[in-house]
């Protein structure tokens, strides 16, 4: 069985990866936990976007996280027009989910590394 290399690989099966525009590291005032932000352009309207980790059978050197979307049911109230800018952001801790030596953001058309020094 072969695999479309824009399929997830991750928790979100009937996922899509996209791109993103940014991705960093970030830790909030008054916690512990350090989180992966992403910022893009959704593909359309209707969808709704994921940070999915990819499954693993042990600690990889690098997690790979995907920046993937699935369809999502437009709002009814839903008035925006086919010309907004469908900007995202999204967080996910990374508690768990970080390898030996850092994280991998995967999008459609980059991959992204990242270190984590002192992490666990």
């Amino acid at each position: 069985m072969s695999s479309s290399s824009s399929g997830s690989l991750s928790s979100v099966p009937n996922g899509r990866i996209i791109d993103f525009e940014t991705a960093e590291l970030r830790k909030l005032p008054f916690q512990d936990s350090l989180y992966l932000w992403v910022r893009g352009i959704l593909p359309g309207n209707g969808f709704e976007v994921r940070l999915a980790p990819r499954v693993y059978q042990d600690r990889p050197d690098y997690w790979g996280i995907e920046v993937a979307v699935i369809h999502a049911p437009a709002p009814a109230n839903d008035v925006g027009g086919a010309d907004a800018t469908l900007v995202f952001e999204r967080s996910v801790p990374l508690t768990g989910i970080t390898g030996v030596r850092g994280i991998t953001v995967i999008g459609a058309n980059q991959v992204k590394r990242i270190e984590i020094v002192g992490e666990s």
